[in-house]
């Protein structure tokens, strides 16, 4: 992915999170570029998916700043702790778009009205925008067929391409994506990342936290292994997952076998 350099859109600077005694991220420091996709690895209690809900402020942060498009989240205290305020979290979170481990689909909405329901009750837009916002998304996710569909009469690929569609209709500046397979059957889960890889090609701006290290190497930008709430390594995708530096993600890797390379181009 080609991306361009000199337009920032995230930017965490000595980001930490506390829960009670318990460190869980510790100064992380990151530079997100327009069109960038960053997948994060790491083993369970790294602190992969609270650094995404940080980010959408689903868990507001312990210390450090977040910066969106340039300007600061939040207002900072003279003790240098920030405070947040509603408003300045809800236009956040319509500008950062998330899809989930679990698709959260409203099951009594059709397919159409579940893409709908955020453009019309967080940006207030007129119906003939909600329904525009939901056709070309759910045609993008390959799902325009389903529009009047139930969540009940889907696929789990399916649903959660619907939940990728909705968190697109909100039109975000950047995608978060927090184990968006892993409740798939196996099965399924090609198709889900076949739409994550579009999107990347397309210039979406992603973050994405997956055990998928086959999609992180063809599809990465940059891969970043988080380690005890620290980001240990981070580089191309060949750099950290054929070539790690660290005895950490080298241990990481060997768990979980090998992945497929693409296959070497001969033209």
């Amino acid at each position: 992915m080609e991306t361009n350099q000199n337009t920032e859109v995230l930017c965490l600077e000595g980001l930490k999170k506390s829960f009670g005694d318990l460190l869980v991220l510790d100064n992380i420091d990151l530079r997100v570029t327009k069109g960038e996709t960053i997948v994060i690895l790491g083993a369970s209690g790294s602190g992969k998916s609270t650094m995404l809900r940080c980010v959408n402020f689903m868990e507001v942060p312990s210390g450090g700043r977040i910066i969106l498009h340039g300007e600061q989240v939040g207002k900072e205290n003279q003790n240098g702790s920030r405070t947040y305020d509603e408003k300045s979290l809800s236009d956040l979170r319509s500008r950062v778009g998330m899809v989930f481990q679990h698709f959260n689909l409203f099951p009594h909405m059709t397919v159409k009205q579940n893409v709908m329901e955020g453009p019309r009750t967080v940006l207030k837009c007129d119906q003939a925008e909600c329904e525009r916002r939901a056709k070309l998304y759910l045609d993008k996710v390959g799902l325009g067929w389903k529009a009047d569909a139930w969540p009940s009469e889907l696929s789990g690929g399916q649903q959660q391409r619907v939940a990728i569609a909705r968190a697109l209709a909100m039109e975000p500046d950047i995608m978060l994506f927090d184990e968006a397979t892993s409740a798939l059957d196996p099965e399924l889960v090609g198709e889900v990342l076949e739409t994550m890889k579009q999107l990347a090609e397309e210039g979406m701006t992603m973050l994405i936290v997956t055990h998928e290290l086959g999609f992180a190497y063809t599809v990465a930008d940059r891969v970043l292994f988080l380690s005890k709430g620290k980001i240990l390594e981070q580089g191309a995708p060949e750099a950290v997952l054929i070539n790690p530096k660290e005895e950490a993600t080298k241990n990481f890797l060997r768990g979980h076998g090998s992945f497929r390379l693409p296959e070497p181009n001969l033209d």
